[in-house]
């Protein structure tokens, strides 16, 4: 039997979040009759905040798990790095996989064995000015030591587009788009008409969502904007802002709201766990953004059938295509006019949209499709296969 290509991916944490997700769904999906896979955390999963993905990957046969016992702060590293570098020696890799800010570990862990090293960048960092003094000095690490990996992958086009621009030196750079799980984000009516009960609305009201992290990068007020303008026209209509955030910008959006006339329209609901149930309870995402990369939640309430309007960040618009709107950010007469084009449609046209909608997820962006391009792009690392130069794949 051929041995199987072993891979270390390291990470901070299994905390829920997009990102983590995705390697969650990365490596639950990779080949186990080809693959072994290391998961490497800096912290325990005691440490995570908002909640723990371990048990997602927890006992598959091809994947086995370590934790650095990372402390918090600076000096933490000053024993991590060293345990990571041990690890990856027991294990002998053939790949070394950094994941968000475990790229540097990784370079610290791959160089001394003279592996392959494989970075994954889901960041757009479209304005470095933003960043902390400590988060700038990684980036410009980041920035600075990428000639020494042999590849980086990226979520978005974006994202890649961002890192060059600024300085990214690697030889080796594409885009693997993020992937998502058609069994648990799926069309499920019953399971959208719960959630909208619990929330106070009576079965049939449209919901109008949006659903992010109480920041400004995700620009609520523009939401509220629009939504004004919908409610003007389509009295009917109720909106949802799923997501938290610091309560004083909480309350100045609340209270935006109602100096709009949509005290009573809007419910803000915090964050919610089950998410495929949020998504089944909207007619309409809207994704109002300022910047964003690869944006998981279209995603998300594509595959389960939910049409969105979006702003031009990142890829929302390679991700809809022409299943929905994209429209200038900032724009909330433009977002305004278009959710009421789709939400106008006849019955059957917004039956025959979400069934387009959720299939333009399945055939291209499914968690399968991510693992299977991840393994090509890695078993070709290793075979001296040529690999994108200066630009995507």
């Amino acid at each position: 039997m051929a041995e199987k290509t072993r891979v270390l991916f390291l990470i901070p944490s299994l905390a829920a979040a997009g990102a983590e997700r995705q390697l969650c769904e990365l490596v639950r999906n990779m080949d186990p009759q080809r693959f072994e896979v290391h998961v490497a955390v800096f912290y325990d999963p005691v440490d995570c905040r908002g909640g723990d993905l371990t048990p997602d990957i927890a006992g598959l046969p091809h994947v086995r798990l370590h934790s650095l016992h990372k402390r918090r702060g600076l000096a933490g590293w000053l024993v991590a790095l060293p345990r990571a570098l041990r690890l990856a020696r027991r294990i002998d890799p053939h790949i070394v996989h950094g994941y968000l800010d475990g790229n540097l570990a990784a370079l610290v862990a791959g160089l001394p064995l003279r592996k392959p090293l494989v970075w994954g960048i889901r960041a757009t960092v479209t304005d470095p000015a933003q960043l902390s003094r400590l988060a700038l000095g990684v980036f410009r690490a980041t920035l600075w030591s990428s000639r020494f990996v042999d590849l980086v992958i990226f979520n978005s086009h974006a994202g890649l587009a961002n890192h060059v621009a600024l300085g990214l030196r690697a030889p080796h750079r594409m885009v693997i788009p993020n992937g998502f799980d058609m069994v648990r984000f799926r069309p499920d009516p019953e399971a959208g008409a719960r959630l909208k009960a619990a929330w106070g609305f009576p079965a049939g009201t449209p919901l109008v969502g949006i659903v992010g992290r109480l920041n400004p990068v995700k620009d609520h007020p523009t939401f509220l904007r629009a939504a004004a303008r919908l409610a003007k026209v389509r009295p009917d209509l109720r909106f949802v802002c799923v997501g938290a955030g610091p309560a004083a910008y909480a309350e100045r959006l609340q209270e935006l709201a109602r100096s709009l006339g949509l005290g009573d329209r809007v419910r803000w609901t915090g964050n919610v766990g089950d998410m495929p149930a949020v998504y089944n309870a909207l007619a309409l995402l809207m994704l109002t953004s300022t910047d964003e990369g690869f944006p998981n939640v279209i995603g998300e309430a594509m595959a389960c059938g939910v049409p969105c309007v979006a702003t031009r960040v990142g890829d929302a618009a390679l991700l809809i295509g022409d299943t929905g709107r994209v429209v200038p950010a900032g724009d909330d007469e433009a977002l305004a006019g278009s959710a009421l084009e789709l939400l106008e449609e006849t019955p059957a046209a917004r039956l025959a949209r979400s069934a387009a909608v959720s299939e333009r997820i399945r055939a291209a962006f499914s968690c399968q499709a991510l693992a299977r391009t991840t393994e090509t792009a890695l078993l070709g690392l290793l075979a001296g296969t040529p690999l994108p130069a200066g630009g995507s794949k």
